[in-house]
């Protein structure tokens, strides 16, 4: 079985990963699993910048295949604020983020939003890189309690509730990080790292 890091200390992103990489034999292992505490410095302007900074950073830790993310909410209305601030604009909770954006949106009826997502791999000097996007709606109040971040705020009009109301499965099939998760796995089948 070979060992894949995922750059995350966030156990609900690492379960997600799981469900798509156990199957393909990897054993994989995210940054609390290997003691690493050291924190990436989130420095570039795009998904990619962020992401691919984050790759280089922890392979130097673990000389092994290296998958990190960026990811971010983009809000039509809020001129697609947080973007890549969505971790790190509001000191706080996941929950207090969401009220945050709920109580930002309280007049507007513009509720357009889009999650979107950029996966590095990274091992030795290879680097490839995955995207995924979902277009949404910012719900009118959180719901639900699966899922992790924003989800609970993210309506989907094709399942008729949140991300936070979806189970694991439908996640996968519709979520943007599912699709760069499909893409990556894809390409691990038939790319075997030594």
């Amino acid at each position: 079985m070979k060992k894949i890091v995922i750059a995350t200390h966030n156990k609900g992103k690492l379960e997600e990963y799981r469900s798509y990489l156990t199957p393909l034999d990897y054993e994989v292992v995210g940054l609390s699993d290997l003691g690493i505490s050291a924190k990436s410095p989130e420095t570039g302007e795009s998904y990619f910048e962020i992401a691919e900074g984050k790759a280089f950073f922890y392979s130097k830790f673990t000389k092994l295949p290296t998958v990190a993310e960026d990811s971010g909410l983009e809000i039509h209305a809020l001129a697609n604020f947080p973007g890549t601030e969505s971790d790190r604009w509001l000191q706080g909770t996941s929950r207090q983020k969401n009220l945050a954006i709920i109580q930002k949106m309280a007049s507007i009826s513009d509720r357009q939003a889009v999650f979107k997502v950029v996966i590095v791999y990274k091992h030795k000097k290879r680097l490839v890189t995955f995207t995924g996007e979902m277009r949404g709606e910012i719900a009118a109040k959180p719901e639900g309690v699966m899922g992790f971040g924003y989800d609970p705020i993210f309506y989907v009009p094709q399942l008729k509730r949140t991300l936070a109301q979806a189970t694991q499965f439908e996640k996968n099939q519709l979520s943007f990080r599912g699709q760069a998760m499909q893409k990556l796995a894809s390409y691990l089948t038939r790319y075997k790292p030594e």
